[in-house]
Order: structure tokens, then sequence, then C-alpha cells
């Protein structure tokens, strides 16, 4: 490869996640234009050869490109978490069609129906995609049932309220309160019967169904974190992009 020359993940609908050579990609007058900009949509004509990891990019049209979300800090940090949780978790040349079009509904999600939205549709989209994310790719466990003891959450107790969750790292699901003590699981965090709630509902319906108003800062934000914990456990590293996100949060 020469100076020029640019390396690029794509995912395609029918092939799953391809890395390719895009030649004379870096000059100022590029034939692939911003079709290679982060997360844009595009058609991609490209060919592989048997003994080659690397495909060779020919050329690439252009279908719908990020740009418009760029002028929006948390818009834009959520580009690059949802470009790199794919990165991380999605195996090479492994088809994943429902996982291109997670990305697609995220991705037009993130384009506010009005002034209403403007403030929630980030983290919406980030906890749906993170859920969904976690979901396609098997990792994600049972939400309302105890690890340890099996004990249903969602049940009332005596004073009738649902029974508390708590998470911690290192471990594939939640605990109940009395398992949490016996268990001595530090550094834990609580996940809200609220958040596991919102889980449900995320579960059962499309982002375009779930309306983004009355989003904010503290919205399933330990939902978002359990989540987040569970994908590093799974790729056995830190998410460079998580932290810029919970900065963001704490900026609101």
């Amino acid at each position: 490869m020469k100076e020029a020359d640019l390396v690029v993940s794509f995912l395609t609908r029918d092939q799953g996640k391809l890395r390719g050579v895009a030649k004379r990609a870096r000059r100022p007058k590029s034939a692939f234009g911003a079709g290679l900009e982060r997360l844009s949509h595009v058609r991609m004509a490209y060919f592989q050869r048997e003994t080659r990891e690397l495909v060779n990019l020919d050329s690439c049209e252009l279908i719908r490109s990020q740009f418009d979300l760029v002028s929006d800090y948390w818009a834009s940090v959520a580009l690059d978490y949802f470009a790199e949780v794919s990165e991380q978790m999605l195996p090479a040349a492994e088809t994943n069609e429902k996982f291109f079009r997670l990305l697609l509904a995220i991705l037009d999600s993130l384009r506010p129906a009005g002034v209403a939205e403007d403030s929630g549709r980030v983290w919406r989209a980030v906890t749906y995609f993170s859920l969904w994310a976690v979901r396609l790719s098997g990792w994600l466990p049972e939400l309302h049932v105890c690890l340890s003891c099996g004990s249903v959450l969602d049940d009332p107790g005596v004073d009738g309220a649902a029974e508390r969750a708590f998470f911690s790292r290192g471990r594939a699901g939640l605990l109940c309160g009395d398992c949490r003590r016996i268990t001595g699981a530090g550094n834990s965090w609580e996940l809200s019967a609220e958040s596991r709630m919102i889980s449900t509902e995320m579960l059962q319906r499309p982002i375009s169904q779930i309306p983004a108003t009355g989003w904010g800062q503290a919205t399933a934000a330990d939902l978002r974190r359990f989540l987040v914990q569970q994908i590093e456990e799974h790729v056995e590293r830190r998410l460079l992009t998580a932290p810029m996100l919970q900065e963001s949060v704490t900026a609101l």
C-alpha cells in the first residue's frame, strides 16, 4: 500500500463486516469523495482475491451521509460509539443483516422530527443500539431474574415495590439484594425497575415507535452502564468512546 491509500472497515448487508483498501483515497480529489466517512451509507463496488484478507475497493456511491449530525456534539460522539462497538463486536465476514438494519434505524432516529425531540434523541438511540447490539450478539442476560437464586425481580416485595437489582463487572447478569449481600459483590450498581421496563419496551418495539420526549441525562443511564460493561467483558477491552458519552451526559 502507498501513503495515499486507506484501509477501510465496512459492514455489508449480505457479507458481514469486511476490510479493504481504497487506492488513493487520501488524495484531495479522491474518486471516493465523502463515501468513506464514518458510518456513511453507500453502495460499494469491490472485488476480493481468495489469497488476500483485504478486499480492493473500486468505487462507492453515497446514499446518505452523517455529515449533518457532526455539528451536534452529542450526536457526533454517539456516531463514534456506534462505529467502535460495531467494529469490536462484529466478527469478520459473517452475515448479520439484522445488525445492518439496526444501524440504519439508529442513524435515522438521530435526526429529530421536532424541537421537543432534540435533547432526547441521542440517549434514546445510544440506549436502543446498545441493548440490541448485545441482544443480537447473544450476550444479553435475563434482566428480570436474579442470576444467583433465580427469583423474579419484577415480583413486588412486602412493601409492594419491585425487587431491587444490582450488577457489577465480571458478572453476566443481575443479582437481587439478598444475593448481593451473600456474595459480597463489591463495586456494584443498581439497575432500576424503570430501566428494566424501558429495556422490555425497546425489545418489543422499533425505535421509531419510542418517543424521544422525556429522555434526559439520567434516563436509563444505569442500563447503558450495564450494557457497556457486558460489551467490554465479551470483547475483552475497554471502549474508548463510552467514557466520552458519560462525560457529555455529566456536562448536561
